[in-house]
């Protein structure tokens, strides 16, 4: 017989696991000390980086430089129209220049007037400043209060001035090779109208006369004490430079220096006019105008007749411009249109005659 299991169980002890497990084992970490860089990856880091700004600061500055130029064209872009604003409300362009009567038989003292970039004020939004101005001129180039017109000491009207041209626009006094510190504060403008171009002596009995200061012509769209009206362009409105840029630096021919060419203070800046009473037709030996250029060189060439004196005497200051290889010119027509460098000069030249009837070879 199989035993009968008692009703009594005795139940055996449970072996607490926390007694038979493996005892814990206490592994001593010893952290190895952090190295920094090798001087190796130190140099390959630095290359990585050189590299890479190497690759993006030219985009950066190239894409700088394309948003100064669109805004320098935007600034053609309103003078163009301004211009042809005033052909609509006054039959006829502004003046290029108004010059003021000499004061004595010498010259000395000398009445300035104002150049076209003061006429085209009311259609820049600019108005208020406008009338505030006396285009009388009933005062000495050399007066102490500027030829009367003391709203314009230290005022910008950014519609002249190209962004890119780095330069302070208010005058200060030191430019070309006779640097005057004279009323400072007069705005420096870095756009110029065109009084026509220059072939060849020829020219001087008909629309070109000689000053000492390179000739001057009236066969352009902005003239010297006159106007000439749109319907006067006939070689075509989209044949016809009225305005360019002249922001840049100008090359002395014979010596390679640099010179600013803007104006001086003491002719009230980018806003003054012509030096002594004359038009083309009775022209003084000494006449210069500012706001102005008769065209006699290629773009940003260097200019042969400023030598060794003051680039802003001359009355043939090369159109040029602080854009790499180009030069941003308003035409006739209202358009905003880029030349390059290597244009033939004389297709310059047709572009900047309004009347010759020389439109075959332009592009």
């Amino acid at each position: 017989m199989i035993p009968r299991r008692s009703s009594h169980h005795v139940e055996l002890p449970v072996r607490d696991r926390r007694k038979t497990s493996r005892p814990e084992q206490h592994i001593a970490c010893f952290s190895r000390p952090r190295q920094g860089f090798t001087l190796v990856e130190l140099l390959v880091v630095i290359a990585i980086i050189g590299v890479l700004v190497g690759l993006l600061l030219p985009a950066v500055q190239a894409a700088r430089e394309a948003a100064r130029r669109m805004q320098c064209a935007n600034n053609l872009k309103q003078i163009g129209l301004a211009l042809q604003n005033h052909d609509s409300s006054h039959g006829e362009f502004p003046k290029g220049v108004q010059s003021g009567p000499a004061l004595s038989s010498s010259h000395n003292p000398v009445r300035t007037g104002t150049n076209w970039k003061t006429f085209i004020l009311p259609f820049l939004e600019q108005g208020a400043l406008y009338d505030q101005l006396d285009l009388d001129f009933e005062r000495a180039v050399f007066a102490p209060d500027w030829f009367g017109n003391e709203v314009l000491e230290n005022k910008v009207v950014s519609a002249y001035n190209c962004p890119s041209s780095g330069a302070d626009p208010l005058l200060d006094g030191d430019f070309g090779a006779s640097p005057t510190t004279d009323e400072e504060g007069a705005q420096k403008h870095d756009y110029v109208g065109i009084a026509g171009a220059y072939r060849d002596p020829a020219q001087r009995r008909e629309v070109c006369a000689n000053a000492n200061y390179g000739p001057i012509c009236n066969n352009g769209a902005l003239l010297v004490n006159e106007s000439r009206a749109m319907r006067g362009i006939t070689d075509g409105t989209s044949n016809a430079i009225l305005v360019s840029e002249q922001s840049g630096m100008i090359a002395v021919l014979d010596n390679g220096s640099m010179v600013k060419h803007h104006v001086r203070n003491n002719y009230a800046g980018g806003w003054g006019g012509a030096f002594k009473d004359s038009t083309v037709e009775n022209l003084s030996s000494g006449q210069y105008h500012h706001g102005l250029t008769t065209v006699r060189w290629a773009l940003n060439a260097p200019t042969a007749v400023i030598g060794s004196s003051d680039a802003a005497y001359r009355n043939n200051t090369v159109l040029n411009s602080n854009h790499p290889g180009i030069v941003q010119v308003a035409y006739a027509d209202g358009s905003v249109q880029t030349l390059n460098d290597g244009m033939e000069l004389e297709t310059l030249l047709q572009l900047c005659t309004v009347d010759d009837g020389l439109v075959d070879n332009l592009p």
